[in-house]
């Protein structure tokens, strides 16, 4: 539960427009999950999307005398992919029960790039309560193969089921909504009828 810009509660936080999942543990082995909707950008391959970082945990909380250190995430070697309208509704079909997992009966979505291959996954976990994300990416010339997974709680689902239903609308009409104030929307606003 997000507590309010810059705070956290139950692992969740907000920041400059984006909404992280923090699943720190003690191995030091936990990942960060953060969701960051791109619109309003002057980059035209980057409007009407979600983008999902993920990134490794790359040091566990302690102590230091009476002051609690916490945990910290790599995030300059995140991997990120950008999820479109497409992805996203697949992600709803799983949020709502209506399939099992994204990809339908292939082992989720796959996005292809000048630099790598990346399968995302997210699904169900079978037989638990919750919900599991993942992004494994094979590198084309090194070979290199990175996997981050998450599991979310049925709360955060909840969460981010809501996230996203509202976000597909605003990735979609954003530029009707600002009347053709995002750069590169000429005059097209909101039409009378």
């Amino acid at each position: 539960m997000t507590t309010g810009p810059g705070k956290q509660g139950n692992g969740l936080r907000m920041r400059e427009q984006k909404l992280t999942f923090y699943h720190p543990n003690a191995a030091g082995s936990g990942v960060a999950l953060q969701l960051a909707p791109r619109v309003n950008r002057q980059e035209s391959d980057r409007y009407n999307c979600f983008f999902f970082e993920m990134a490794a945990q790359k040091t566990a909380a302690e102590r230091d005398g009476d002051k609690r250190v916490f945990p910290t995430f790599d995030w300059e070697n995140k991997m990120t992919v950008k999820m479109e309208f497409a992805d996203l509704c697949e992600m709803l079909l799983v949020l709502e029960g209506r399939q099992d997992k994204v990809g339908g009966q292939k082992n989720g979505l796959y996005h292809d790039s000048e630099k790598a291959s990346t399968v995302i996954s997210f699904g169900k976990i079978p037989e638990k309560s919750g919900y599991s994300f993942g992004i494994s990416r094979k590198e084309k010339e090194s070979g290199k193969l990175t996997r981050l997974n998450i599991g979310l709680s049925e709360g955060e689902a909840i969460g981010l089921k809501c996230i996203l239903q509202a976000g597909l609308f605003f990735i979609t009409f954003h530029t009707q909504l600002l009347g053709g104030m995002v750069a590169g929307a000429g005059s097209a606003g909101i039409e009378a009828g």
